[in-house]
């Protein structure tokens, strides 16, 4: 039997015993009892924690004042959970069962958290020596989406009330990829955001967070309006709120310029809260959101806004404003197709990710904006830092294909993008921070 004593600054310290039948608490087991730990909504919800091991995660939330609910489909484990609570006078608040997903588990539709360290092993890898199996049977993934996806697709058959009110916290391996995946949970209208992460050996393991993008609440959508950024000022105050039109006829881009684009394509705005900036410089905010249209259209970011394909032509971009106290506007606009008009050339998402229809590139670029920076008052938002290096991995595709930026026609090598979503770069006699494209220019090569 083995004996782990663990310590959460600020919530306990507990002395928690395994048998060799049941998974002991090792480092993703307090990687993830860290990241609920942090969570801003610690007490109050009812949490479910699937797969409970010898219990202590259990322990953590309900120390943290969740009422929870705890099951294992390994009666040791469940006989280990149980005794770690009596030992750690917590069996009176919990209640633990045999059961696991596929077995019909009971999920209540009040249930606010579902927190689950998913087996994680290949099933068809063998680790003979390593693990009695009944261990191993508990560690190891299943093909074809995995628990994880298993897992969804309970909830998705369980009722829209559940997913809609429902936040998911998984331990996932994410390098080298497994069966359970977070794409799969994209595809069904979630979105997600990574608590933790950490490298065990050549393993990255990550604590995600998945909920279901506005609460299943959808966007304004309309069939014409003059321009989404003047729409989204006559948007409600609550909630994660978001406008898009079919056409728009008035649109604008950087320093009121107009917006030239043809119908087809996605023109949406998103109110974003103005507490954003206590945390995030407007330069940051506008470059995190040109990475996530980039990476939906398949397509590269230039520095600080525009949307370019693999040969520099535009095909979207970004605009943030913010005319009143209480609301951020992000525009974005992007095209389907390739047009020329009058001196205007662009391209479209047709040359990149194919005939996909705009709505779903809308619900794609709406998952990871809100990925990002919707408040569903459970987690905390992103690191700077993390927005900083998914900034500046968007601009470094045009970069590694060759491209190079001139300021007053000096040429300079970008070097990075820091915290206010300024562009780092070195010139030939000194290195300098670009904060205004006055004066920059951008030098594609022919291909």
């Amino acid at each position: 039997m083995g004996r782990v004593n663990f310590t959460l600054d600020g919530v306990g310290e507990w002395e928690v015993f395994s048998s060799q039948t049941v998974y002991p608490p090792k480092e993703d087991t307090e990687m993830l009892c860290r990241a609920v730990s942090e969570m801003p909504a610690k007490t109050g919800g009812k949490a479910l924690e699937i797969g409970c091991g010898s219990g202590l995660v259990t322990i953590v939330l309900t120390s943290l004042g969740w009422e929870v609910t705890a099951c294992d489909v390994n009666p040791f484990a469940v006989a280990c959970t149980r005794g770690n609570l009596e030992a750690n006078g917590l069996s009176s608040k919990v209640c633990v069962m045999e059961s696991g997903i596929g077995e019909e588990i009971p999920i209540s539709e009040s249930t606010d958290l579902i927190v689950w360290n998913l087996p994680y092993l290949d099933e068809e890898e063998e680790h003979p020596g390593l693990l009695e199996k009944m261990e191993e049977a508990a560690l190891s993934d299943i093909p074809q989406g995995g628990w994880g996806g298993a897992l969804l697709q309970t909830l998705e058959n369980n009722s829209t009330t559940l997913c809609d009110r429902v936040m998911v916290v998984l331990v996932m391996r994410t390098d080298p990829k497994g069966s359970s995946r977070v794409l799969d949970w994209e595809k069904m209208g979630w979105s997600w955001r990574s608590l933790k992460a950490e490298r065990y050996g050549a393993e990255k393991i990550e604590v995600i967070a998945f909920w279901r993008t506005g609460s299943g609440v959808g966007a304004t959508v309309l069939d014409s309006c003059t321009s989404t950024m003047a729409e989204a000022e006559r948007l409600p105050r609550d909630g994660w709120q978001r406008v898009s039109s079919k056409s728009q006829t008035n649109g604008r881009g950087r320093r009121k310029s107009e917006w030239i684009s043809e119908e087809g394509g996605v023109f949406a705005t998103w109110n974003l809260d103005m507490d954003l900036l206590e945390n995030f410089a407007p330069g940051l905010i506008q470059t995190s959101i040109g990475a996530v249209v980039s990476d939906a259209l398949g397509a590269n970011m230039k520095w600080p806004n525009d949307i370019v394909d693999g040969h520099g032509k535009k095909m979207g971009g970004v605009l943030l404003e913010s005319s009143n106290s209480d609301r951020i506007r992000a525009g974005v606009g992007a095209n389907r197709n390739s047009f020329v008009k009058g001196d205007v050339s662009a391209s479209g998402w047709e040359e990149t990710i194919g005939s996909i229809d705009a709505s779903e590139v809308f619900l794609r670029i709406d998952r990871g904006i809100s990925s990002i920076f919707e408040n569903n008052g459970k987690i905390a938002v992103p690191t700077q830092e993390s927005l900083a290096r998914i900034s500046w991995e968007a601009i470094s595709r045009s970069l590694s294909k060759g491209v190079q930026a001139t300021l007053n026609g000096e040429l300079l090598r970008p070097t990075g993008l820091n915290i206010n979503g300024e562009l780092e770069a070195v010139g030939i006699e000194e290195s300098v921070v670009l904060r205004e494209l006055d004066g920059i220019g951008w030098i594609i090569p022919q291909q």
